[in-house]
């Protein structure tokens, strides 16, 4: 399947939930319009796993979306009337349910930074742009896993 990646222009465009879901399709998603509250759409990313998009009402935050399902396992975030996004992602480790502790990390950007030429723009895009239809991990999950992988070479080399 081929795919298009999304820009940060395409990002500067988002005002509405289907501006982001749009943007997702590129990237191999699938919207399922059956699925969803009234403020949220549902993308399928295959495998029985979906991401959320929302829009957070007024008086609420990205942290108030939490995801808790483990086939929902991201939620984009949409708050401040579609100026600062927070993509929320349950970290994956079996160990962790064991325990029944569930963690989750967080990418937060705003269209004000984008527009200023954010000092890591490439890594939010790079990090949005790792979604894609049958990826079963959170991207930010992979850039973890690469970044402690370098962790552990450069260990290995000053040992």
């Amino acid at each position: 399947m081929s795919t298009e990646q999304i820009t940060a222009r395409d990002i500067l465009d988002w005002g509405s939930l289907g501006d982001i879901v749009t943007s997702f399709q590129k990237r191999g998603l699938e919207p399922r319009p059956s699925l969803g509250a009234q403020n949220e759409q549902v993308l399928h990313m295959g495998n029985d796993e979906y991401i959320v998009v929302i829009e957070a009402r007024p008086d609420e935050s990205a942290d108030d979306y939490i995801p808790e399902s483990t086939s929902r396992h991201t939620n984009i975030v949409a708050t401040d009337d579609f100026s600062t996004f927070s993509f929320i992602s349950r970290i994956r480790s079996w160990e962790e349910q064991k325990r029944g502790n569930v963690k989750h990390q967080r990418l937060s950007f705003s269209k004000a930074a984008l527009r200023e030429g954010l000092e890591n723009e490439d890594q939010v895009l790079h990090n949005i742009n790792a979604i894609e239809f049958q990826s079963s991990t959170p991207p930010f999950e992979l850039v973890r896993d690469r970044l402690k992988r370098g962790l552990n070479r450069v260990r290995n080399i000053v040992s």
